[in-house]
């Protein structure tokens, strides 16, 4: 697999993560985003060395770095917030570097939800092609089977699941509320595997702002999963 790295790579990548101007200023904007909304800042984690719940989803891997670690509680969901990068070896025998700003709801429902991708069009899709390498049966999938989906969400993003979940994704995500994804996400994307919904962005420049936008849309679809999961 691609996420087997060299020690060398993952030197090189630990010493560009902590070395950069740009990251100083990312962890400061994050510690002071953080202590605004009452979560609790403990800056960059070891997966290995120290305890701490780990952020999964499709970035966790053997060579990941964790800065800016945050948990808190609210609206009575538990969220971690983490900056992670990673040296990732492409199929060329180069590694390129990704980050990501990682936001993770824990739902509250203990029904056994498909495991899902809502990717954002017009975007550089190297930071997620991971995700499909590791799970090679989420493809996208088609909708309309109950009812026309507006193009304000398929102009700007694809779920993906397993096809043979593609009916109980589809009832997850009825229109009116895919449409709600594309008017308010966008760029952002989101997972969700067992039990947890992650909301991703790929941004460079991270702002308060944006910060804000992933909690909103986070915690609002957090409790639209919890709530249509009793449903369908």
């Amino acid at each position: 697999m691609y996420r087997q790295i060299p020690s060398k790579i993952n030197r090189i990548a630990t010493n560009i993560f902590h070395g950069t101007a740009n990251n100083r200023k990312r962890r400061r904007t994050i510690a002071k985003f953080a202590d605004k909304i009452g979560l609790i800042y403990f800056g960059p984690v070891n997966q290995i060395s120290d305890e701490h719940k780990v952020v999964r989803g499709f970035t966790v891997s053997s060579s990941h770095k964790d800065a800016s670690y945050c948990v808190g509680t609210i609206d009575d969901y538990n969220i971690t917030l983490v900056d992670r990068k990673d040296a990732v070896l492409q199929p060329n025998g180069k590694a390129e570097n990704y980050q990501w700003l990682v936001m993770a709801f824990e739902l509250h429902t203990d029904k056994d939800l498909p495991h899902l991708f809502i990717g954002a069009h017009d975007k550089n899709p190297k930071p997620y092609e991971l995700l499909f390498g590791t799970f090679p049966k989420l493809q996208p999938i088609t909708l309309g089977t109950f009812e026309n989906y507006h193009q304000d969400f398929t102009s700007r993003y694809t779920i993906s699941s397993r096809h043979d979940q593609s009916i109980e994704v589809e009832r997850l995500f009825p229109d009116n509320i895919t449409r709600i994804i594309g008017e308010h996400f966008w760029p952002l994307s989101a997972e969700h595997h067992e039990g947890v919904l992650y909301i991703y962005s790929d941004k460079q420049n991270i702002t308060p702002n944006l910060m804000s936008v992933m909690i909103e849309n986070g915690l609002w679809l957090a409790g639209h999963l919890d709530r249509q999961a009793e449903i369908v």
